[in-house]
């Protein structure tokens, strides 16, 4: 009975002390409607950044397994031999292996939206959050139409940098809320995107009491890693819901 007790009051505080561990997070970072400097598009009218926050841990393999999985299962499905990327746009809209895959033939629409929503009900099973920022591309052209001629012009990457800040800035604050830290991981679409990206976190706005919870410098993935899909696949969802939202184009 002593015996008992005492394992039962050191499972106690082992819990309490467990309770105290700041939670790690690995945050996927990606993003949808990337026009550069072009502020008229019809075709993408809103520009999202979306990070995922991935708890470290048996959260973060499991969803690596996971993903893992559907990608064998995806390929097998089509018929080849190596493994998939899933990339969100491809598999919705069936370009490249998904629509000319398994003899010509690819993926039917249901059987691609099934997958998506498959890979969709996955992350969001795993993830502690999804934070996101946006602008509307015809609200900031209109206030540059107005700038004055001393304000240089807008570059595209000075528009990535400036969005991926303000995403910092919020995944920021929910790191606070949750009292963790993170690691920043992004898909390198530029070859420039690894310099301009790191420079952004050295930001004094994001430093309010010399304390950063977003621990490392934004770190680049290539297009195979499939923990991409993690921000990749939310951050399509959540642009599309805008559009849709704004009557920009029909809801699908």
């Amino acid at each position: 009975g002593v015996l008992c007790g005492r394992q039962t009051r050191l499972a106690r505080v082992l819990q309490d002390k467990l309770v105290l561990v700041e939670p790690t997070f690995a945050l996927y970072a990606d993003e949808y409607g990337e026009t550069g400097a072009d502020l008229a598009s019809r075709q993408q009218p809103v520009y999202v950044f979306l990070a995922t926050l991935v708890p470290a841990g048996s959260p973060y393999l499991k969803l690596e397994r996971e993903l893992h999985r559907i990608a064998g299962e995806l390929a097998s499905t089509l018929g080849l031999e190596e493994g998939l990327t899933l990339h969100a746009v491809d598999l919705y809209q069936r370009k490249g292996p998904y629509r000319h895959a398994r003899g010509g033939s690819g993926l039917g629409v249901a059987e691609a939206v099934r997958w998506f929503r498959s890979i969709l009900e996955v992350v969001s099973g795993e993830v502690e959050a999804f934070v996101a920022v946006y602008l509307e591309k015809t609200t900031l052209a209109g206030l540059l139409i107005n700038a004055p001629e001393a304000i240089p012009k807008i570059t595209g990457m000075d528009l990535r940098r400036a969005l991926f800040f303000f995403l910092l800035r919020e995944v920021e604050v929910r790191l606070r809320e949750t009292k963790g830290y993170g690691f920043v991981f992004f898909e390198q679409s530029h070859p420039r995107d690894a310099g301009e990206f790191i420079e952004v976190l050295p930001f004094g706005a994001l430093r309010r009491d010399g304390k950063l919870r977003v621990l490392s410098v934004p770190a680049p993935m290539g297009k195979r890693h499939l923990m991409a899909a993690a921000a990749d696949f939310p951050a399509y969802v959540y642009g599309r819901h805008l559009k849709a939202e704004r009557g920009w184009e029909s809801p699908r």
